[in-house]
């Protein structure tokens, strides 16, 4: 039913209904005609002989039949048994007589078989409702469209019913159940292989034609004289068999008249032991082109000559080769099933080359005997001083060093930006397979490994050999179960036996965390023994009609977590390891910057500070302040000061508005849980066409990640040191347009180059300083207002 009340039927169930009553009022139709009336229920005038209808025999088999003969009664018309009461459906005219059985000749290729059938039987039906008939010219309201000579078997008076019956024999009707073609051969011991094969015989259409429409006795193609083949009887008896297979009688038979005929031919099949499929194919199809050979006496056929060969060219060789073999064999075997093979042999000695042209029936085509996969893995290591000397030792001011040689380098490497490995898998290998194997090779471990596939794309800019003609667009590939090879791009050798081939690029994980002091670490532990032993209930005592908040009412000892965390992470955020060895984890700062910032009241919240905030289910997320909204209260009509957080990783549809003095607003992560996975993202080489002055996408984009609380200058400052990779290879030989360059063009490049690199140096310093001096500046401010017990105001 619908929402309204109305019942609706699924279409499913409304074109079953339809099919259904559609089939019912047919049948309805047909019982009334074959009693001699029409669809009113008076008597009808269509005549029912030569009708073909469906009809079961006595043996439950379902076959094509035509009406040759009806037999009436008068006692049925008018009177319905002995109750004396008048049949409402019984024609008024006395002279009508209602059929009451009908004369069914079957077509199943017997002569006399013909059965008398009672009208109100279930054994009659409509024409096609049974039986399917493919070649069947008539109409399905029993009109025959052609007239047949022929009188049917069995009739000895030419009546006026009689005389106009025709021969539904020649319309090869044939029985759905089951259907045409699909007659399934039962394993006589050990022959499934045997029978796959005449399986695949049988669904050659041009040869199951010849062999089904007996055209090899019309043509009198039968060679029995022929002492390479079986005197005819192998095609005589596989024409039988496909005729059973191709009756639509059966579902299934066993082949025994057609093996013992074969076994007695080829006594190697005669056993129970397995056979090759190819070797009996080319058995049979040898033994039917000799049996079916119109050629009854072979001439003999003088093989091609040497210096013919060795003069003509090698298609008119191989149809002289053809001509002649033809002049010995001429079969539909040959018509339908036969090729050549060119053979060319040379000699190691003397280097002299045999070309010759073989027939074949049967082409083995080879399978591809290697399971494994070829992973073309390009690994992008992470830039650090080790690999990016020229650009990355000089931000802090360091000297300069120049790299090693690149010849003087072999992966694997820390010097290395690019590595390339050859790695061979399995087909089904997945993900985790190829990154432990990337492990082994390379040396960076499985997890800080990011697979993607890769497509490059011509920007149709510059010259070939150019920067800026390519673009490798990159796409990660999912960490899911599977086979690996279903999703990347490869490409397949036309050898069979050769392994596919597949283009992956590994990027390393461009953040690497400083490593913890033993310090660090076993205040990390004191501290969770600490707060796993405190019973406060800070979450639900609050004073919400109080405007004064604390710093998230934390306790004295996670205020003195959290300072001395944000001190050790302060004082070496922003030395000469950072953003070129490590990359400090911010959330100890931005829990030390958000605690020591807390406002005491409501009006010195400003937009920007980081805070944790409850939403509608009771859940704590990680946000900002992005407004502050002043609201007049409905009692008083004072000015009430709320913020409005936005919560990380949502859209601003979720953004929710708190009011000041409750509790479900506090400093960052007091409550919350840091986001253990760093934000991800492609970045890409970008230029500008000088004539169009539009921009376009070029070189090879990266993966790069970040850690959630970076400013921006901090984050900026890490993109700029991972792209510097892409300037670090020297030595260049041709210049962007692809144009080899000179030794005075090539020392151009390098200062040109050099100057590059140092003015990105410059950039990182100056971005890691500007936000370490905001970071000290929040934290001294914090501090000072501590002290005074005046509100923090820092912007």
């Amino acid at each position: 039913p619908s929402k309204d009340g109305s019942f609706s039927w699924p279409r499913e169930a409304a074109a079953k209904a339809t099919q259904l009553r559609r089939i019912a009022d047919e049948d309805a139709k047909f019982r009334m005609l074959l009693r001699g009336y029409n669809s009113e229920g008076k008597p009808s005038r269509e005549p029912i002989m030569r009708k073909i209808v469906d009809a079961m025999d006595l043996t439950g088999r379902w076959y094509r039949g035509l009406i040759v003969n009806v037999e009436s009664d008068a006692k049925s018309s008018g009177h319905n048994g002995s109750n004396g009461r008048e049949d409402a459906d019984a024609p008024k005219d006395a002279s009508f007589r209602e059929n009451t059985h009908v004369r069914i000749h079957f077509n199943d290729h017997h002569e006399n078989h013909e059965e008398w059938i009672e009208v109100k039987s279930d054994r009659l039906a409509v024409a096609g409702r049974f039986t399917s008939n493919a070649y069947l010219a008539s109409d399905t309201d029993g009109d025959a469209a052609t007239e047949t000579k022929s009188i049917l078997p069995g009739s000895k008076k030419k009546d006026s019913n009689d005389s106009m019956s025709n021969d539904l024999s020649s319309h090869n009707a044939v029985c759905l159940f089951p259907s045409y073609g699909a007659c399934g051969l039962i394993n006589l011991g050990n022959t499934c292989y045997a029978n796959s094969g005449w399986q695949c015989l049988s669904y050659m259409p041009l040869l199951r034609f010849y062999l089904l429409s007996g055209q090899y006795k019309i043509s009198g193609d039968i060679n029995r004289d022929n002492p390479l083949g079986t005197g005819g009887k192998i095609l005589e008896e596989f024409a039988d068999l496909m005729r059973v297979m191709w009756s639509g009688k059966f579902g299934a038979r066993a082949p025994q008249r057609f093996r013992s005929v074969l076994t007695k031919c080829r006594p190697r099949y005669s056993g129970a032991n397995q056979q090759d499929v190819p070797e009996l194919l080319t058995d049979i199809l040898d033994m039917l082109h000799e049996d079916a050979n119109r050629v009854k006496k072979k001439p003999y056929v003088e093989a091609l000559e040497d210096k013919f060969i060795e003069k003509t060219d090698l298609q008119r060789i191989g149809q002289e080769a053809w001509r002649r073999y033809l002049r010995r064999n001429r079969s539909v075997i040959t018509d339908l099933c036969m090729g050549q093979l060119f053979n060319l042999v040379t000699c190691p000695e003397c280097n002299h080359s045999s070309k010759n042209f073989d027939p074949f029936n049967v082409l083995s085509l080879p399978l591809p005997t290697v399971d494994e996969v070829i992973f073309r893995c390009l690994v992008v290591r992470r830039a650090t001083t080790l690999n990016c000397p020229n650009t990355l030792l000089q931000v802090g001011g360091s000297s300069k060093r120049r790299p090693k040689s690149l010849n003087q380098l072999s992966p694997p490497s820390k010097e290395l930006i690019f590595e390339e490995y050859a790695i061979p898998t399995s087909r089904l290998a997945d993900l985790g397979d190829l990154k432990m194997k990337l492990q082994q090779l390379s040396g960076i471990p499985a997890k800080r490994l990011r697979l993607c596939k890769k497509e490059e794309i011509e920007t149709g800019i510059g010259e070939k050999h150019s920067m800026t003609c390519l673009y490798t667009k990159v796409a990660c590939l999912p960490d899911k179960e599977g086979p690996l090879l279903r999703l990347v791009n490869h490409t397949s050798s036309d050898d069979a036996s050769s392994p596919t081939i597949a283009t992956v690029v590994a990027f390393e994980a461009t953040l690497q965390p400083r490593p913890e002091t033993e310090n660090s670490l076993h205040s990390n532990d004191k501290h969770a023994a600490e707060t796993d032993n405190a019973s406060t209930d800070d979450d639900t005592s609050s004073d919400t009609s109080s405007t004064q908040t604390t710093a998230g009412d934390d306790t004295d000892a996670d205020w003195k977590f959290i300072e001395k965390m944000g001190e050790e992470c302060l004082n070496v955020f922003g030395d000469e390891n950072e953003c070129v060895t490590f990359d400090t984890n911010p959330v100890p700062l931005a829990k030390y910057v958000s605690h020591y910032l807390w406002p005491k009241e409501a009006k010195d919240f400003v937009v920007g500070l980081r805070v944790d905030a409850i939403d509608r289910r009771n859940n704590w997320y990680p946000g900002s302040v992005v407004d502050l909204v002043e609201e007049e209260t409905e009692e008083g009509g004072e000015t009430v000061t709320k913020v409005k957080v936005h919560f990380d990783n949502f859209s601003a549809k979720w953004d929710e508005v708190y009011a000041i003095g409750n509790s479900r607003i506090r400093p960052l992560y007091s409550h919350a849980t840091p986001r253990a996975k760093p934000t991800e993202f492609v970045v890409h080489h970008r230029s500008m066409e000088h004539k169009t002055k539009k921009f376009f996408l070029f070189g090879q984009s990266f993966y790069l990640q970040c850690h959630n609380e970076w400013s921006t200058a901090r984050a900026g400052a890490h993109i700029l040191a991972q792209a510097s990779r892409f300037l670090e290879l020297s030595h260049f030989k041709k210049s962007e347009n692809g144009k080899k360059l000179t030794s005075v063009e090539r020392k151009i490049a390098e200062k040109e180059r050099d100057e590059a690199r140092k003015t990105i140096a410059i950039i990182i310093e100056a971005l890691i300083q500007s936000d370490k001096r905001y970071i000290v500046a929040a934290v001294e401010s914090g501090k000072q207002a501590r002290q005074s017990g005046r509100q923090p105001h820092f912007d």
